[in-house]
C-alpha cells in the first residue's frame, strides 16, 4: 500500500474509531462515567454537561479542528467529546447500573472481576506471612476512605482547593453510595 494511502487510512480510523459504521445525525452512546461534553475540542475547554454510560446523543462528526474530538447534540447541549468515549451500541448494565439506569447483570459484574476487593482474606492473610501487614493495614484503610468519597466530595474538594471541578455535583453526575 502506497504512503498517502496508508495514511488515508490511518486518519480515517482514528476519526471514525468511536462512530464505526455511523454518519452524521445518528444515534451514539456514552461509554465512561461523568464524561464531559466540552465546548471546544481542548481539554481546558468550558463543560457544556456532564453524562452518564448509556445516554444517547446524536453525532455530528468529528469536529473539523481535531479529529480525536467527536461533536454531539445531548439535548439542547452542543460540543465535542473525545472519541475513546463514544459506542455504537448502549453499554452492558453493570456499567450504566451506577447512573440508575438499568440493573446490573449482577453475575456479569462479579465474573468481570469488579466486584472484589482488593484485600480479600486470603491477601490479608498473605501479608501478615509476609509480615507486610502494615502495609496491607494502610491499604484497607485506604479503601475505607475510598467507600466514603463520591463525587460530590471530590467536587467539593476541587473547590476549596480552587482547582478546576472536572466532576460536578448535579444530578446528571452518579453518586456512588458506600
Amino acid at each position: 500500500m502506497s504512503k498517502p494511502r496508508l495514511m488515508l487510512l490511518c486518519g480515517l480510523l482514528w476519526a471514525g474509531a468511536a462512530a464505526a459504521g455511523a454518519k452524521p445525525g445518528d444515534t451514539l452512546y456514552i461509554k465512561a462515567r461523568n464524561t464531559r461534553v466540552l465546548k471546544d475540542p481542548s481539554a481546558s475547554a468550558a463543560v457544556v454537561v456532564i453524562l452518564q454510560p448509556g445516554a444517547a446523543v446524536i453525532w455530528q462528526g468529528p469536529d473539523p479542528k481535531d479529529k480525536r474530538w467527536q461533536r454531539v447534540v445531548s439535548g439542547k447541549n452542543k460540543g465535542v467529546v473525545l472519541s475513546a468515549n463514544l459506542a455504537v451500541e448502549k453499554p452492558k448494565g453493570e456499567v450504566m447500573a451506577v447512573s440508575g439506569e438499568a440493573a446490573a447483570d449482577t453475575s456479569a459484574f462479579m465474573s468481570s472481576g469488579a466486584a472484589s476487593k482488593a484485600l480479600g482474606a486470603g491477601a490479608i492473610a498473605y501479608a501478615k506471612e509476609k509480615k507486610a501487614d502494615v502495609a496491607a493495614q494502610q491499604l484497607r484503610r485506604a479503601e475505607n476512605l475510598a467507600d466514603t468519597i463520591g463525587p460530590r466530595e471530590v467536587s467539593e474538594h476541587a473547590r476549596k482547593a480552587g482547582l478546576r471541578d472536572a466532576v460536578g455535583p448535579s444530578a446528571g453526575v452518579a453518586e456512588v453510595k458506600p
